[in-house]
């Protein structure tokens, strides 16, 4: 078979395409949940410092501002901030970092699930009344090895549930004592009575 200049054959391809592989997925890097929002000229970005995120782990919701390209500063001063989850309120600052136009507000994650971050202010001109959303907050069980740890939340609910159970063995307890006592009393007095 002649080989033609430049002609590569599906074989020699396929080789290519296998060895590229592991330099692909080591290249390869995980997509970050992010909310993201358009405000008038602003781009708003939001999320976690650390992902995944998870309970019990100190992270940082991180704020990032642009107008076009150009990165937004002394926000610190013009916004406000705070976490909301299931009811409860937590208020922030932004802290500025070093990169231009990026906010972090440091918190620990206490309670799996959606938290919301709302952003309240004024930037430049703009008033700004905006609810952002992060990743959810995951369970530590979706890291652990080789063994969960027990869920708080479960434990708390299985203490809650025994101490009403032994509040009823309690009640039942004292009921059947009382029960007992009356039934001894009124034993000895049958037997008091049927004596001549």
């Amino acid at each position: 078979m002649i080989k033609k200049p430049g002609h590569i054959r599906p074989t020699n391809i396929m080789r290519i395409l296998i060895l590229s592989l592991p330099l692909l997925l080591l290249l390869a890097r995980p997509v970050l949940a992010h909310s993201r929002a358009e405000v008038g000229p602003y781009v708003i970005v939001v999320g976690w410092e650390n992902e995944p995120v998870i309970v019990g782990e100190r992270n940082a919701v991180i704020v990032e501002v642009h107008e076009g390209e150009a990165p937004v500063e002394g926000l610190e001063g013009t916004l406000d901030a705070a976490i909301n989850y299931a009811g409860r309120t937590y208020l922030a600052n932004l802290e500025p970092t070093s990169t231009p136009g990026l906010y972090h507000i440091e918190i620990l994650p206490t309670v799996r699930g959606q938290y919301e971050l709302v952003l309240t202010g004024n930037i430049a001109d703009m008033t700004l009344n905006e609810v952002l959303e992060p990743e959810e907050v995951l369970p530590a069980a979706v890291l652990e090895f080789p063994e969960e740890r027990p869920d708080a939340a479960a434990m708390q609910m299985t203490v809650n549930d025994l101490t009403n159970r032994l509040q009823t063995a309690q009640l039942l307890a004292i009921g059947g004592l009382v029960v007992g006592v009356v039934g001894i009393g009124l034993a000895i007095l049958a037997l008091v009575r049927s004596r001549p």
